[in-house]
């Protein structure tokens, strides 16, 4: 039961999503280039919930999740986290957590693991 919830959550989630994600560095100070990653493979291969990344998203109040950068900016703000760092801890904490459990996971230490160089 819990199998089937989490696929119809799943499909749910890319109707439609983009098959590949870019994430743009809009800060010029900042010196890494954008990471770029295959948004249907995060959800459909490794069923990972749309709330995981979108963790404010209510499906039935709005059709599309917001953008990280309406809620995170560049500089923490309160208690909200700066969007460098919002993105940092939810990816590599994700990954590393994965790490730790001796399964297959993406890049977790080296800045060039996910982001390109910067043109």
């Amino acid at each position: 039961m819990a199998s089937v919830f989490t696929a119809m959550v799943v499909s749910l989630c890319l109707a439609g999503a983009p098959e590949v994600m870019k994430i743009e560095n809009k800060y010029t100070k900042k010196k890494k280039g954008a990471v770029v990653f295959s948004h249907k493979k995060h959800a459909e291969a490794y069923k990972i919930a749309c709330t995981e990344c979108h963790h404010k998203w209510k499906k039935e109040e709005a059709k599309e999740p917001k953008k990280c950068a309406s809620c995170h900016k560049e500089k923490k703000q309160g208690k909200v986290l700066s969007l460098m760092r919002a993105f940092h801890k939810n990816c590599m904490g994700c990954h590393k957590g994965l790490a730790k459990q001796g399964k297959p996971t993406g890049p977790t230490t080296k800045c060039s693991g996910c982001h390109q160089k910067k043109s």
